[in-house]
């Protein structure tokens, strides 16, 4: 899963990145590739804890969770006003700029509180690695909406996508287990949920003044 991850987002981000070198556009904004180095980083430490555990190196993995708790708080803390910034500019080119800020920070809220889950019950093993998967997936929705085919159909797209990341686990258990794990039905279907139901409250008159109230 976590080399699975890795790909999805080197798939969608690999060719904004070289659209963006300096011989062909403008460089990029510092803090653009301060988020594209910060996010990536994480990605790249979920794959090394979960080979450092596979291959039974718990110790290490445990003292590089502390970088992990850096890297994920810098993560949710340095998002949302990024997310309000966009918001201002005009959000992506035909998109709805205040309920794609709703989206952001609903991406960052979850990964959050997975997250945080994670590390609280980190003594529990088999609940702490699918907390931390069920984080990881929700960060993959901005790569996955890059790719082309999803380009051209985004919600099918990108809710096929999550739900096989979702469903895998699942798989896994009942085929390891012969019973899925609460966590990954319950989280995943939380994740599930949340992609309509914020769309939804994106659309309304509400949500429209209260996001006009947190750019303003």
């Amino acid at each position: 899963m976590g080399v699975a991850a890795v790909g999805v987002v080197m798939v969608g981000f690999a060719p904004s990145v070289s659209g963006r070198l300096p011989q062909t556009m403008p460089a990029m904004r510092a803090i653009i590739v301060a988020h594209a180095l910060l996010f990536s980083s994480w990605m790249v430490l979920f794959l090394v804890q979960t080979s450092l555990v596979a291959t039974h190196h718990v110790p290490i993995h445990r003292w590089l969770g502390v970088a992990g708790v850096v890297i994920a708080t810098v993560m949710v803390v340095s998002a949302p006003p990024m997310a309000v910034g966009l918001a201002r500019r005009g959000g992506p080119k035909g998109s709805d700029p205040l309920m794609f800020m709703l989206v952001i920070v609903v991406d960052v809220l979850l990964f959050a509180a997975f997250f945080g889950s994670a590390i609280w019950f980190r003594r529990r093993a088999e609940t702490h690695r699918r907390l931390m998967l069920l984080a990881m997936t929700t960060l993959l929705p901005p790569a996955i909406s890059r790719w082309p085919w999803v380009v051209r159909h985004p919600a099918p797209g990108v809710t096929g996508m999550l739900l096989l990341f979702l469903v895998a686990p699942v798989v896994g258990d009942l085929l390891a287990r012969r019973r899925p794990h609460p966590i990954s039905v319950f989280g995943g279907l939380a994740v599930l949920v949340s992609g309509p139901l914020r769309f939804a409250v994106g659309q309304t008159a509400v949500w429209h003044e209260l996001a006009r109230w947190i750019i303003s």
